[in-house]
């Protein structure tokens, strides 16, 4: 087995092996675009013996931390230290901080825990109706996907630009601000993931206001909306008193506290 860096030449794979581990749900439209950003913006890495695919790890930089966004292996593979081998590739060395969201699977949080990386919090993915959410004063208009990076990084100090880039070019995306009369108080995007309207990411100015830019900007995303919250935000028991459901969850997993605040962020798990 070898362990080398991807190229586009390897993107149907990528997405073959991203398929098979975590299939698309019955009848939403599998694209290569999450990918394809990966290989250009980011550091992939595969596993392959005899020119098969046995497995990748995708990586990329969030204000100085490494952001593990995805590790995929075989299954008849696992149990061979493939993981392991993958993620030492993708870090490639770097003693930056590092950071991820680990699914549930079983050797999953074992091996993120003995790279380092502490489980912090649940990232919880909610499911429901933004009509039952309380009325909201604040209102919801369009804004570019530059403009919204801008706002994103005046509140949290980081640039993603080139995230708000492919985010705003989504199947369906809109990408947006809420307001407080003519203050911005938060910025997102709404999207279609996987045959479902997607409030795919929400930063928050005032993690005060949190509550109530979530139920304007969800309103404002669709009828039936699923989002990713931290466990420790406002926003949970605002949506679970609603009757919001907890469809699935992974767990916040950062070699350090205080990477990302949770309560100022609604994230993409992929991408942060």
């Amino acid at each position: 087995m070898d362990i080398r860096s991807a190229s586009l030449d390897d993107l149907d794979a990528l997405n073959d092996i991203a398929a098979i581990i975590d299939p698309p749900h019955d009848g939403a439209d599998f694209d290569d675009t999450y990918c394809r950003h990966l290989l250009q913006h980011g550091r992939v890495v595969v596993a392959e013996a005899s020119e098969i695919l046995l497995g990748y790890a995708a990586a990329i930089d969030v204000d100085g931390s490494q952001h593990l966004s995805d590790l995929f292996v075989h299954q008849d593979v696992r149990g061979q230290h493939v993981g392991r081998q993958l993620l030492d590739a993708v870090w490639n060395g770097s003693a930056s901080p590092r950071q991820t969201f680990s699914s549930l699977h079983p050797a999953a949080l074992p091996l993120y825990v003995r790279a380092g990386m502490t489980p912090r919090w649940p990232l919880l993915y909610l499911h429901g109706a933004p009509e039952r959410l309380p009325v909201s004063s604040f209102v919801v208009e369009p804004c570019d996907a530059e403009a919204a990076a801008d706002h994103e990084s005046g509140w949290l100090g980081w640039d993603r630009r080139v995230e708000y880039g492919y985010w705003s070019r989504r199947p369906e995306a809109k990408t947006f601000a809420v307001l407080d009369g003519t203050v911005p108080v938060a910025v997102g995007c709404a999207v279609n993931s996987r045959g479902v309207r997607s409030l795919g990411r929400l930063a928050f100015g005032d993690p005060a206001g949190a509550g109530h830019a979530f139920a304007a900007a969800a309103r404002w995303c669709g009828d039936d909306v699923l989002v990713a919250v931290p466990g420790e935000s406002d926003v949970v028991p605002m949506a679970v008193e609603s009757g919001w459901r907890v469809v699935e969850l992974d767990i916040y997993c950062a070699t350090e506290p205080g990477l990302i605040d949770p309560k100022r962020l609604l994230p993409h798990p992929g991408l942060m």
